[in-house]
């Protein structure tokens, strides 16, 4: 799942990379040593076959400060990946919904205990079905549980208080 979101955020970034203006990094504020980092970190995931090949790119202050092609995109052919290599993601609707909210949650733009309705107006609303009468405040019973014999268990396999229970 890490390598596939990984994937999804490499290749969108690659995506707009080219519509990007390039930077040195020290000019939007980043180290080059530290960003060479990644090709040291690609190259042991590409040695330890997690990975065949990714595109890596850093973008800060609306300027690209690192965009690099790593591996493969294809290693039987032996043809070196390319920086506007296009990825197929499946099944990402969720962890990518969860990068966005933590996004949000750092800008202080979303909290935990904020109600749907504030984001969608729909929910305003909405109602919760409860089954069961009781006094406001008062706790939920709590379900019984149910034991279901079959035809091949035998009742002396179960627990005494159990045996009781069903008897």
């Amino acid at each position: 799942m890490k390598k596939q979101l990984l994937i999804f955020v490499l290749s969108v970034a690659a995506l707009f990379g080219a519509t990007i203006p390039d930077a040195k990094p020290e000019a939007v504020g980043l180290s080059a040593e530290r960003l060479g980092r990644i090709r040291e970190t690609m190259q042991r995931h590409m040695d330890a076959h997690d990975i065949a090949g990714a595109v890596t790119l850093v973008a800060r202050r609306g300027r690209v400060a690192h965009l690099e092609a790593h591996g493969f995109m294809d290693v039987e052919g032996k043809r070196a990946m390319e920086k506007n290599a296009v990825f197929r993601i499946w099944s990402m609707t969720k962890p990518v919904a969860g990068v966005a909210i933590l996004m949000l949650m750092e800008d202080g733009k979303v909290r935990l205990n904020d109600p749907v309705s504030k984001f969608i107006p729909e929910f305003q609303s909405m109602k919760v079905a409860v089954t069961q009468e009781r006094p406001a405040g008062a706790p939920a019973a709590s379900p019984r549980l149910r034991f279901t014999l079959r035809a091949r268990c035998s009742p002396a396999l179960l627990p005494a208080t159990t045996r009781r229970r069903i008897a």
